[in-house]
């Protein structure tokens, strides 16, 4: 059988997005007649419709953004252990893994995008971030194709890459940790001119680790050079360049239920088993990437941006893991094989303003059109047998023959938006928008026919009241459409992702609480959702639902104690047949987590920085194939020290899983291990 969408190997996470440029710490414009307790604080992000929808406290729907010291602090080293710590994230559900990133928002896959621009993924053809080089991650939850573009029913995650600043400045980061973990980075930023207008940035990062399992590892390389040249006070121009390359074993977390959450009478698995070939597999990935952002404002209230990338993504890959297993001693395997390249074309281009229609009314427009061309090609096998191998005594090196059959998929999307918000006093946010797309495919997948042509429209509306004692209630709806390329394992083609979201909520800010706090409700739905097959490629289901409450709050106790606290409750079904609809498999009914950071000032511009974290996940069941099976909750601790040697200098100690735990992060067909625990100590430099 052939591979389009492996089931839970490499699921698609994809956008094709509408996107803006971005000044770093622009605020956002005050709302008409707002006093000063009430400016708008928004994060005017690439990637968001600007004023109208950007990702800012008081937007009528749910977002967050990471920034770089919550990435440092909790020591993540990929962009799913960046996000443990936000509410409706189930982050690394499949457990540690060296090849991709795993997680789901509000109990659906949710799209990556890279400074707004695409990365589509299909297959294995998946493009891995480098978390080194991000300088903030910005999440929008729930289906929503107007804010990004089309994307997926769980939202969008953007990378916001780490660009030039007007100030010299100099990291350099050497660290070592847990399975010979090795790495070393530097972020130097320059001004190239006398005048200041003409300033770079130059990110580089090398590291080697190996994995969880034995004889897996991989080692990878990291450059990032941009420039921004400033024209004149109303145009600026950023070049960004990157490349990318891995080389290593892959890590292989497929294991059956037998063994892992079901007894048998030779004990359990070994969580460190590697069920793969550990002299056959490989991955070997290489990623370039080159484009702009300009910006130019052509009138007072007027601004016309574009961002353009070109992204190439070349891979070898190969793995060979466990799909079953005897019932007694040996799994059951198969192999996946994977060789060739994806190459993207992405342009947007947007005219945004504002207009005054009164006193108290103000009107922000935003009008655009965006291009993706994607064109993928090269040999592929999703599954092909492979020996067995005893699972408590592995012996490897039986041969076996490999062959796979052309991949090639073209596809185009072009996408037109509008949009506008309304300002109505000092108290009232209106936002709507519509957004038309038309995307075209056409390609062969395991000798089958992939071709598509479709259009869909996507509309949102949103309203919040905006009170005087920091209490803003808000409702919305949304709707978000992505189409999918390829065949499931029995050659029927896929048909698009389909999602709608209606939630409401409050958020605070009061006087008395120095941060924030978010409350809310969601019910969100997808047609033609991906669930797991035993042809080891994902089939497409009827429909998914969750109906769900979250909690978010950020805050600081005292100048130097913060806490970031969140709780979940997903109550999540998915259709398997006309008849018969069962709870998400590895989505938990409650999930939270506690991060609490404190700041001890020492003598002589010294400083320790203790904090401690909790994530609990609650219990899980895979009722389609594993019935009764309950898969038991699990709570994970994490550590942070950090010592402020001096200005320059600082020394910085992270354990994730401190106390080792044994567990399943969830089983769906496959059963997977959590990540064992990590320790990994960072020496920096920084001068600025």
């Amino acid at each position: 059988m052939g591979l389009a969408v492996p089931s839970h190997a490499q699921a698609p996470a994809a956008t094709s997005s509408g996107t803006g440029t971005q000044e770093e710490n622009t605020p956002a414009a005050t709302a008409a007649g707002a006093s000063s307790a009430q400016t708008l604080q928004a994060v005017t992000v690439v990637g968001t419709v600007d004023d109208l929808q950007s990702l800012d406290f008081y937007a009528p729907n749910s977002s967050a953004v990471i920034t770089r010291q919550d990435i440092e602090e909790q020591g993540a080293r990929k962009l799913d252990q960046a996000l443990h710590y936000q509410a409706g994230i189930l982050a690394e559900p499949f457990g540690a893994d060296n090849k991709v990133e795993w997680f789901k928002i509000r109990g659906f896959d949710a799209s990556v995008s890279l400074d707004g621009t695409p990365t589509t993924p299909n297959g294995y053809f998946v493009w891995k971030p480098e978390i080194f080089g991000v300088e903030s991650v910005e999440i929008l939850k729930g289906p929503n194709s107007l804010v990004f573009g089309a994307s997926e029913a769980g939202g969008v995650v953007n990378l916001v890459t780490k660009r030039p600043h007007k100030k010299e400045s100099l990291l350099l980061n050497a660290e070592i940790g847990s399975r010979e973990r090795l790495g070393v980075g530097v972020d130097y930023n320059g001004i190239a001119n006398s005048d200041g207008s003409v300033y770079y940035r130059i990110v580089a990062q090398a590291r080697r680790q190996d994995g969880m399992q034995r004889r897996t590892d991989m080692k990878s390389y990291y450059l990032a050079p941009s420039v921004t040249f400033d024209f004149s006070e109303r145009t600026s121009l950023t070049l960004l360049t990157s490349i990318q390359h891995e080389d290593g074993r892959p890590t292989n977390g497929f294991l059956p239920a037998y063994g892992t959450i079901i007894k048998t009478p030779h004990g359990r698995i070994d969580r460190r088993l590697n069920a793969g070939e550990p002299d056959f597999d490989r991955l070997k990935r290489t990623q370039t990437s080159a484009g702009w952002l300009l910006s130019h404002q052509f009138a007072d209230d007027w601004t016309f941006t574009q961002n353009y990338k070109f992204s190439l993504l070349d891979i070898d890959q190969r793995n060979v893991f466990a799909w079953s297993s005897d019932g007694n001693r040996e799994l059951l395997r198969g192999y996946t094989f994977t060789d060739g390249d994806t190459k993207n074309h992405y342009i947007d281009n947007r005219v945004s303003g504002s207009l005054r229609l009164g006193d108290a009314v103000e009107l922000l427009p935003t009008f655009g059109i965006d291009y993706l061309k994607s064109d993928t090609s090269g040999q592929n096998n999703g599954f092909g047998w492979a020996p067995n191998l005893d699972m408590f005594s592995p012996v490897y090196g039986a041969p076996f023959a490999v062959d796979s059959t052309p991949y090639k998929l073209d596809s185009k999307q072009l996408g037109v938006y509008a949009a506008a918000q309304l300002r109505v006093g000092a108290n009232w946010n209106f936002n709507a928008g519509i957004r038309h797309d038309r995307a075209k495919s056409h390609g062969t997948i395991s000798n089958a026919d992939s071709r598509y042509d479709v259009t869909h429209n996507s509309a949102n509306v949103g309203a919040m009241y905006i009170s005087e004692h920091g209490i803003s209630p808000y409702v919305s709806y949304s709707e978000s459409f992505k189409p999918v390329a390829g065949v499931d394992g029995y050659g029927n083609t896929y048909q698009p992702y389909e999602g709608q979201q209606t939630e409401v909520g409050i958020k605070l800010e009061p006087s008395w609480l120095n941060g924030t706090i978010t409350l809310a409700r969601f019910d969100v739905e997808e047609k033609n959702a991906l669930i797991s097959d035993a042809s080891n490629i994902q089939t497409q289901s009827g429909k998914r639902t969750n109906k769900g409450v979250e909690l978010q709050g950020d805050f600081k106790v005292t100048p130097n104690t913060t806490v970031k606290a969140s709780y979940t409750r997903n109550n999540s079904r998915q259709d398997i047949t006309d008849t018969l609809t069962v709870r998400t498999p590895l989505l938990p009914k409650h999930q939270a987590s506690l991060w609490v950071s404190h700041r001890f000032d020492l003598p002589n511009s010294q400083g320790l920085t203790v904090a401690a974290g909790a994530r609990y996940n609650g219990s899980t069941e895979d009722q389609r194939y594993y019935p009764g099976e309950r898969i038991p909750s699990y709570t994970l601790f994490d550590l942070l020290a950090r010592y402020q040697i001096d200005r320059d200098w600082a020394l910085q100690l992270n354990a994730r899983n401190l106390t080792d735990k044994t567990y399943v992060s969830g089983c769906d067909f496959y059963c997977y291990y959590g990540g064992e625990r990590t320790v990994d100590l960072q020496l920096q430099y920084q001068w600025r």
